[in-house]
């Protein structure tokens, strides 16, 4: 369900769902509740939130960027991301760029700014075809900046387009495409720039009128221009529902990042700020993170108030023909490209469900401290280099609302694929990337690998250089000068413990799966298993499990414990003796040179890693391994030690010598434990760390 639109829809039934549960057993939860159970800090569930950024000026930074937003909508699960569209489309190519990059690989759904100025019929039907083509189903639908040299628009402006305002805009994107596109509008709770304003500071009669003529025209809800005092923006509200405006309006949330740019940017956009806030900025104004600490909770205390005191108005059911309904159960943080403090504001309102708020506070003080990796600017927002994994916010943060155990892509043309090669797990844009052109993707049952066949992967894909960006970086996480096959196998122990962000193989941090076996992983890395993928039995655990939960309420879910890793030839034949010793046990191994070994394994067949069982549904297994499969994955991750390792070292040094040789020796080794149900705890790992010890 790509469109916002519905989204917000679905987002307000369950929470009705969930108001109508509770409310019916209030009597009886009332007198079992105690302190532990609430805290006052968390709001209700049944709201949603979704953030902007807006394309960087340098490669650098747009392969920063790219790594944030897959970071955040992985970890923090916003309903949408919106990406801005620079003045007169300066900013197309990578505006689109971005748009498609996250629709596609980081599996979030877009809103994508859109503004007319100076833009042909014909233009903005191509700009339409080219969002469709990358799965976008969500525009903000604007006039934009004044073209050049204008510095302001005045009342009665017009665009210089052949749409001459945003209400063309949307009644052009409803001609041409129905209701194919969801349309947001902007909305202005202290007045456009360009409109007059009240005496009391409210909007014009004459600019609300256009607001609405707006959506009568065909637009979906309504994102409001960022604003400090929440009065305003509840007598706006009011205003809207009372000439009749029914649709949804999200709140803009901009978090204060220095006093200096607060009063800048406010007033540049006529934006009022409420004497307490200045007060309580003042006493700090020249210390920036004390600035932002405060703005944090600011911004914090601004969502539990509007929530508070809309859903107090709003009626019991989702009725949005009721015009006088001020509910409001949305927010869209202008994140300014920055993570911390939009992470900061949602953790301190519960929306991460974190178990412990002490945790994730200490979480986020330490990670202030982290340094950047190929950063563009020198901004107070920093993209870590480490992590405390034990204490991250958003590896604590709960996965029962989990659809699978991988995220699934939003676009259309996936919209029923429900099982994929575990191989991939932690290198999923690679994998959405080489099926990219598949006519159908396998829902049920994996089926034949061969049909349709898997696509080539280029050396030169952007996916290489992003996801651990430059030379630079690269050897600060993978080594400057490593000599010895023992300083590799750190460089694996350091990602497992969280010391090192990412490896060519894993371009996610840890799942939290692993940090049950965390400090055993590292020893066995430490001994030259080097780890690339795993997952521990789980026998029948409750399909809302903190850790292992997907697919739902009322269910169990299964999965075989599965190690992968590279090894060197002497410890392959150590793995062979292992798994021949555990008839339980099946184990596939491959070189460089493509040289296979089997062992345990009688027909190789497709075997069903992860699978879910459901109240009136067939039987799911989302995740599996096909020895096809493994192959063409091999031959992605041994060139991984070329393009993203050997590639970082001058050629015949010690360094590239030693990375060769690995590439060339040593074996991909995947290795199935198929008896998930024992009660001996996770018998694959014990038998590798007996492997290990022999090793050190």
């Amino acid at each position: 369900m790509p469109r916002i639109i519905d989204k917000i829809r679905a987002v307000q039934y369950e929470r009705i769902a969930v108001s109508s549960q509770s409310s019916s057993s209030s009597t009886s939860a009332a007198t079992n509740t105690t302190s532990e159970d609430v805290s006052s800090d968390d709001v209700q569930p049944g709201w949603h939130y979704s953030f902007e950024f807006f394309p960087p000026k340098t490669e650098a930074g747009l392969d920063n960027l790219l790594t944030r937003i897959d970071r955040m909508s992985r970890r923090l699960n916003p309903l949408f991301v919106s990406i801005t569209w620079g003045a007169n489309g300066s900013t197309l190519s990578r505006t689109l760029a971005i748009a498609s990059h996250a629709q596609r690989f980081a599996c979030v759904d877009v809103l994508l700014h859109l503004s007319c100025t100076g833009l042909t019929r014909e233009q903005i039907a191509q700009i339409l075809n080219m969002a469709k083509s990358s799965g976008v189903r969500n525009i903000l639908a604007l006039r934009g900046d004044p073209p050049h040299p204008k510095r302001a628009w005045k009342e009665g402006d017009v665009s210089g387009g052949d749409c001459d305002r945003a209400i063309d805009l949307v009644k052009l994107i409803r001609k041409l495409h129905g209701d194919y596109f969801g349309i947001g509008v902007a909305g202005h709770p202290e007045g456009h720039p360009s409109s007059l304003i009240c005496d009391d500071g409210t909007t014009t009669s004459l600019e609300m009128q256009h607001l609405k003529d707006k959506l009568d025209a065909g637009a979906d809800f309504v994102i409001t221009q960022f604003f400090y005092d929440v009065d305003i923006f509840l007598e706006y509200v009011k205003q809207c529902r009372g000439i009749g405006i029914k649709c949804p309006i999200i709140p803009g949330i901009m978090p204060i990042q220095s006093y200096s740019s607060l009063l800048k940017m406010t007033s540049f956009c006529n934006i009022s700020v409420p004497s307490s806030v200045l007060d309580r900025l003042e006493r700090v104004r020249l210390d920036d993170e004390a600035v932002k600490k405060i703005g944090c909770e600011i911004a914090a205390e601004m969502c539990r108030r509007i929530l508070a005191e809309t859903s107090s108005t709003s009626s019991s059911a989702v009725d949005y023909s009721i015009g006088d309904d001020c509910s409001v159960h949305g927010f869209h943080f202008y994140t300014l490209n920055l993570e911390r403090s939009t992470t900061r504001i949602l953790a301190s309102l519960g929306a991460l469900d974190i178990d412990s708020p002490t945790s994730a506070g200490a979480a986020l003080q330490e990670n202030d401290t982290d340094a950047t990796i190929g950063s563009e600017t020198n901004d107070q927002d920093q993209i870590v280099t480490r992590r405390e994994r034990k204490e991250s916010i958003s590896e604590k943060a709960r996965s029962t609302k989990r659809v699978l155990p991988w995220k699934p892509s939003t676009m259309d043309n996936r919209s029923k694929e429900d099982v994929r090669p575990i191989n991939w797990s932690n290198r999923p844009k690679s994998y959405v990337m080489r099926t990219d052109d598949w006519d159908e993707f396998p829902n049920g049952r994996w089926g034949d690998s061969t049909s349709p066949a898997f696509g080539e992967l280029s050396d030169l894909s952007h996916f290489y250089s992003f996801t651990l960006g430059c030379d630079d970086d690269r050897r600060a996480m993978l080594g400057h000068c490593p000599l010895n096959e023992s300083d590799v196998y750190e460089v694996f122990a350091r990602y497992v413990e969280g010391t090192v962000p990412h490896i060519p193989w894993c371009e996610t941090p840890l799942q939290p799966e692993s940090f049950l076996i965390q400090p055993q992983l590292a020893k066995l890395n430490r001994c030259g298993l080097l780890t690339v993928n795993s997952q521990p039995p789980v026998d029948g655990a409750p399909s809302n499990h903190p850790t292992f939960g997907w697919g739902g309420k009322g269910g169990r879910v299964y999965q075989r414990g599965y190690f992968e890793c590279f090894v060197s030839p002497d410890k392959t034949n150590r793995l062979t003796s292992m798994v021949t010793k555990h008839p339980s046990m099946i184990m596939y191994a491959v070189n460089n040179a493509g040289q296979e070994l089997r062992v345990g394994v009688e027909e190789g067949g497709v075997t069903a890693l992860t699978w879910g069982v459901f109240p009136n549904r067939e039987i799911l297994q989302p995740t599996i391994f096909d020895p096809d499969a493994f192959l063409v994955w091999a031959e992605e991750a041994f060139s991984l030690w070329s393009t993203m390792w050997l590639s970082l070292y001058d050629f015949g040094s010690e360094s590239y010598e030693l990375i060769e040789k690995m590439k060339d020796t040593y074996y991909l080794v995947a290795i199935i434990d198929n008896d998930y149900y024992t009660n001996d705890g996770f018998l694959l790992l014990d038998a590798l760390l007996e492997v290990g010890g022999k090793c050190s």
